[in-house]
């Protein structure tokens, strides 16, 4: 057989150093077949004992790929092709009947037949790896093999369907979904469901779609506060992701932060204080969320991963709202939502934090949003999924909240042949600065009446919709009360339910 790159075994290349510090300072044992590394974003381990159908020579030069993407590249980007080098491996190579010199054209052939328009990508990154390990000299591929990838056209992963479609699923959420979660988290962090690490992370998610890995390397110095004749100012300063080349904090992008974000951002910093203290870390270099240990990441100590942090968005918009809320979706919803208020592509790719416009297009690409006609049948429908509704129908205004306040009470005064008849009690006792009654049917104080008129209302502003969309009104604006619409319709259907129930029992 013809030897790769004029060596046959790996005792023609340098042998495996000692030790090797992968760019994210993790310090690990080459020559070992078991290379515990990770970065930022997860852990693993490398198994390079499973390649039990390689020769040494092959397995020597696939250590040194591995050596130089972890000491050059992002962790994710090694841990990438040493995943589709495996998948490669076991569809094709393990099946062979003697040890594996060389892989031939014979080889790449058997297994792109074994993909699918879907899966064609694998061969590409399959061509990245033997391309790469033949440039650096490590290669274990005929010369058939490296002009045959070079010269073939491989279908790339397909990006950008739900986004395109607007996959009620997977693409953006609706602003009805949107306004669901920005509640149900609101409601459940006052309650004390939620803890409030995970209620600014979601807060962030909303606030600038970032990728996870964002957030996982963010640090108490990231959020700037200034002083003026208003009061504080807040801004933060994002860690740029998926940099080629660069750190985790290397770069940033400095945002406008919201005084809510802010202040918000500022009780996290107060609460781990106990654990800067217990650490040794000054309160500059702290993490913005801390994860339970140190890590191995020497210049991010108690940084949580990025995959902990989107389990932490996933799994709290799942649990409060009822809808799959990964970061993806997010971010996704940003640049969406963006596009469709006439933003230009560059700005849309600063939004995402990328360095050009060409992730960008797809967002454009994206059919139209389609905008319910709300009425009540439909309302009804809708209603039990809103889950818009978040206070608590009284009987009689004893039962409710401040019920012996009669400054309590909530009209809407705009109802024909209604200066009287309340819609039920709020029970907050401070100010409240919001439109009532419209803001009142989501708000989680109202104490709405058995017997009040609610379906009046709802019909009120269900009319009021319907008049501005036949004016030609932009759906921004007519689409505004839906919420309120929706949290009335539930009121509705669970003051019936306990007008029933009462009649039941008399």
């Amino acid at each position: 057989m013809r030897p790769i790159d004029g060596a046959a075994s790996s005792g023609d290349l340098p042998p495996l150093p000692d030790s090797v510090t992968t760019r994210d300072g993790i310090v690990f044992d080459p020559r070992l077949a078991h290379w515990p590394v990770g970065g930022l974003m997860f852990r693993r381990t490398l198994r390079f004992d499973e390649f039990d159908r390689l020769s040494s020579g092959v397995v020597h030069r696939l250590k040194w790929l591995m050596i130089v993407q972890l000491r050059e590249m992002s962790f994710a980007h090694a841990s990438n092709l040493f995943s589709n080098f495996l998948w490669f491996y076991r569809s094709v190579l393990s099946l062979l009947n003697s040890s594996c010199e060389r892989i031939e054209l014979s080889h790449i052939l058997n297994y792109k037949a074994l993909l699918n328009g879907s899966t064609e990508w694998k061969l590409g990154v399959l061509r990245i790896v033997l391309a790469d390990m033949s440039k650096l000299g490590f290669g274990v591929a005929s010369d058939e093999v490296i002009e045959y990838l070079d010269s073939s056209t491989i279908r790339g992963n397909i990006k950008g369907t739900s986004i395109r479609t607007r996959n009620p699923n997977q693409g953006a959420f609706s602003d009805t979904e949107l306004l669901a979660i920005q509640s149900s988290l609101n409601n459940a962090y006052a309650r004390g469901e939620i803890s409030i690490d995970g209620f600014a992370i979601v807060w962030l998610f909303l606030a600038y779609g970032c990728r996870p890995i964002q957030i996982a390397s963010m640090k108490e110095m990231d959020l700037v506060v200034s002083e003026n004749s208003e009061g504080k100012a807040y801004a933060l300063r994002i860690p740029r992701g998926k940099q080629r080349g660069r750190g985790h904090r290397d770069l940033f992008n400095a945002r406008y932060c919201s005084k809510q974000i802010g202040v918000l951002l500022e009780r996290v910093i107060e609460r781990n204080a106990h654990r800067r203290a217990e650490s040794n870390l000054a309160q500059g270099d702290a993490p913005m969320f801390w994860a339970r240990e140190q890590g191995e990441l020497p210049e991010l100590p108690y940084h949580r991963t990025s995959r902990s942090i989107g389990q932490t968005v996933l799994q709290a918009t799942r649990r409060l709202s009822g809808l799959k809320g990964n970061s993806k979706r997010f971010r996704i919803t940003l640049a969406q939502r963006a596009v469709d208020d006439g933003k230009d592509k560059w700005t849309v790719a600063e939004l995402l934090d990328h360095s050009d416009t060409q992730n960008v297009e797809v967002y454009f690409e994206a059919s139209p949003a389609m905008v319910l006609r709300l009425d009540r049948h439909l309302a009804m429908e809708l209603a039990p999924i809103a889950q818009a509704f978040a206070g608590v129908v009284v009987e009689t205004e004893e039962e409710a909240r401040r019920g012996g306040d009669r400054t309590s009470r909530i009209y809407d005064r705009t109802l024909v042949d209604n200066i009287t008849d309340p819609l039920g009690t709020c029970g907050q006792m401070s100010f409240c600065g919001l439109a009532a009654p419209f803001a009142c049917y989501t708000c989680r104080h109202f104490q709405p009446w058995i017997d009040g008129p609610h379906e009046e209302f709802m019909a009120a502003m269900i009319a009021d919709r319907k008049r501005q969309e036949d004016d030609g009104i932009s759906p921004k604006i007519f689409t505004i009360r839906d919420r309120a619409i929706l949290a009335a319709a539930e009121v509705i259907q669970l003051c019936s339910a306990e007008r029933e129930t009462r009649e039941v029992l008399a």
